[in-house]
């Protein structure tokens, strides 16, 4: 009997799921190495200042940044002053959504918390008010990553690492995401 070595399985089988967000993807990074989070969020915060500046000036929103960062507006919880956070947001099926690896505990989400009733989002030169839904329900946070998926293939390569080689939605496993990522909708009131 001639005995030969079994070949390597592939990483993808419809028994072996692979995970996402994918180590080394954007999200992949800043859900597993705490150091380069922290470094991430102190460069965010450090440069917050300036975007919001610039953007509510219109110079950012002219360069095209209305494509991928919006600034969603909220009453301060404490000072009930305007507050302003820019983040990365991605239109799925229609909707406004941001994936938030800072959670629940996101100041823009603590404000909203406190005044549901008073937050809206600026997209390039367009300002609304918006009611916003988190995705807790992870089936419905699974249907949007496959939307997401199907819709922006490319900024799923970079978001979660997806490949449309190797990956099948029909077998993706998102649990690591939906446990470490807080996905919320920005629907117009």
């Amino acid at each position: 009997m001639n005995r030969t070595a079994t070949a390597p399985q592939p990483e993808t089988t419809p028994s072996r799921p692979r995970l996402f967000p994918r180590e080394g993807s954007d999200l992949g990074k800043l859900t597993s190495d705490l150091a380069i989070r922290a470094s991430f969020h102190a460069r965010l915060k450090s440069g917050n200042r300036f975007v919001v500046a610039f953007y509510r000036l219109g110079l950012l929103p002219l360069l095209g940044a209305g494509r991928s960062i919006l600034l969603i507006i909220t009453k301060g919880r404490v000072s009930a002053k305007p507050r302003f956070f820019p983040v990365g947001y991605h239109r799925i099926g229609g909707d406004l959504h941001v994936f938030s690896t800072w959670g629940k505990r996101s100041n823009w989400y603590k404000n909203l918390l406190a005044n549901p009733d008073d937050v809206s989002v600026q997209v390039g030169f367009r300002r609304v008010p918006v009611r916003v839904e988190v995705l807790d329900d992870p089936a419905e946070a699974t249907r949007v990553l496959r939307r997401f998926i199907a819709e922006s293939p490319a900024r799923a390569r970079q978001l979660i690492g997806w490949d449309p080689n190797l990956d099948r939605v029909e077998t993706a496993d998102f649990s690591r995401m939906l446990h470490s990522v807080m996905i919320a909708r920005f629907l117009k009131r």
